[in-house]
């Protein structure tokens, strides 16, 4: 049987805010599992169920769902087990758990952003129950539209000034949160082939200053460029961290992982290759991208 009725927990954040919109297009009957205390609001054509997210009640909550999608923050990732868990329980056939950016099944990565160790516990865990639940991990790199003026991709548009790390030439494959909700419904709809495995998409593989081009080409301006090392930003983004400072500490180690030389984050020659033509997704185009979000940013 096609995968049909879904229930996303964590939807009211940065992923859910993303993807919903092409959700909401595609033929799923898509729920929003929320706390009880949330006032959360969420587009009309989105189920609402309220849970206190204990084993019992999300088992109940997930009774009936073909498939549960976790959005749930970096914050929150030591609660995914129970959602698991609950998910087993209830029957459900695919679980997607909140991974989305990183290749956290790759150790280099772990090594380069410690807390994504959760993620790979929650991957680990799944793997161990693939007799009575399949899962997918979607990795899409980091979200391009949704980052591109801010530190994680270097643009400040308030100030006309790039920061390019480690001279702006690494390549990095990144999504946009259409692209990345297109790849939610395709995975759904290709649940045979995305059983239990790393899914790889990518709304295409750039650098920094090849975007900053086009940036300059469609505003016309010549940009200020800062220079920064990713070793530099990475003992900035430790010292925040010690500091209690988990989202600066953790945007700056997100950074330095994305640009540094090593170029951890390009995708472009992992093994199993990217999934967008098996998934039925298109290949962007940076400049055209870039133009409809300075477009949208300055109007």
């Amino acid at each position: 049987m096609p995968i049909k009725n879904i229930s996303i927990i964590g939807a009211s954040g940065n992923v859910g805010a993303l993807v919903i919109p092409e959700l909401l297009k595609s033929e799923l009957n898509v729920t929003a599992v929320i706390r009880e205390t949330s006032s959360s609001k969420f587009p009309a054509g989105i189920n609402i169920v309220k849970s206190d997210f204990s084993l019992n009640s999300l088992t109940k909550v997930f009774g009936g769902q073909d498939a549960v999608i976790s959005m749930l923050p970096m914050t929150a990732l030591a609660e995914q087990a129970i959602v698991i868990d609950a998910a087993i329980a209830a029957g459900v056939k695919r679980f997607i758990p909140s991974e989305y950016g990183s290749d956290t099944t790759n150790q280099a990565v772990i090594a380069a952003v410690p807390f994504f160790e959760g993620k790979k516990k929650s991957l680990d865990y799944l793997s161990s129950k693939e007799d009575v639940i399949s899962w997918t991990a979607l990795i899409t790199g980091p979200f391009f539209d949704w980052a591109f003026f801010t530190s994680l991709i270097g643009y400040d548009l308030s100030t006309k000034t790039a920061t390019l790390v480690d001279g702006g030439n690494t390549r990095f494959s990144t999504s946009n949160g259409a692209q990345i909700g297109r790849a939610l419904v395709a995975v759904l709809q290709h649940d045979t082939s995305t059983a239990n495995k790393v899914v790889i998409v990518e709304s295409f593989t750039t650098t920094q200053l090849e975007a900053l081009a086009a940036l300059e080409k469609i505003s016309g301006e010549k940009w200020k460029v800062v220079d920064k090392k990713s070793e530099d930003i990475r003992a900035e983004g430790f010292k925040a961290l010690g500091e209690g400072n988990i989202y600066q500490g953790g945007a700056a180690l997100i950074t330095a992982l994305v640009h540094g030389k090593e170029a951890l984050e390009d995708h472009s020659s992992v093994e199993g290759g990217i999934w967008n033509d098996r998934l039925g997704l298109p290949k962007e185009n940076l400049e055209e991208e870039v133009r409809r979000i300075f477009l949208n940013a300055t109007k």
